[in-house]
């Protein structure tokens, strides 16, 4: 395992390597805007953030269940207030942290009811600020409002259009389209956002 993440320009030429000095134990997730590229570090469970060329500003996190501890966590997001958006896998949670990595606000708790998690793997967030969370295990994507109110969910477990099998990934761009990877049904299925904020 290299525990490293490499970074490429449009063409794709390496700009520069973050890990060679082994700080990385299993990083799992990235985020990017225009300031800061965020890391999810599951192994370690913590968050790390580098500048675009890949000097490091600052690590926070710890093994633990309290606000701001993590417990194998594996991707992040940012919507556009720059807050970060990780999902915290094994305490079944999205935690939510202002633009200078303080603790807000968690989403989600273990268990099978609507809003609740299994399994989260993936963290978006649209335009709108509502926020998207696939899950392994329920093989669907959750949708929050922006102050963190369950909406409703998107799939089931199948293999027809908008069915998932071990949901993974999520993506949404900045036209609201939005492309979920379905791990092994071994395709990418994409959707778009036609309601209102």
């Amino acid at each position: 395992i290299l525990r490293r993440v490499f970074c490429l320009d449009k063409n794709g030429r390496l700009k520069f390597v973050i890990g060679q000095d082994e700080s990385l134990s299993r990083p799992t997730g990235l985020a990017a805007d225009g300031e800061k590229l965020t890391v999810v570090d599951t192994g370690a469970h913590r968050i790390l953030i580098f500048d675009l060329e890949g000097n490091f500003i600052k690590a926070f996190g710890q093994r633990g269940n309290g606000d701001g501890q993590f417990n194998y966590p594996t991707s992040a997001a940012l919507d556009k207030e720059g807050r970060i958006f990780v999902v915290d896998t094994l305490n079944f949670r999205i935690q939510v942290f202002d633009k200078n990595n303080q603790y807000l606000d968690s989403i989600g708790q273990p268990g099978d009811a609507s809003g609740s998690f299994s399994r989260p793997k993936g963290v978006a967030v649209d335009s709108y600020g509502h926020v998207y969370s696939t899950d392994g295990l329920f093989d669907n994507v959750q949708i929050f409002s922006q102050d963190h109110q369950f909406l409703l969910s998107l799939g089931e477990s199948g293999h027809n259009s908008g069915e998932f099998w071990i949901v993974s990934g999520i993506a949404i761009d900045e036209k609201n389209t939005i492309y979920v990877a379905d791990s092994y049904n071994q395709r990418l299925q994409v959707f778009r956002y036609v309601g209102k904020d």
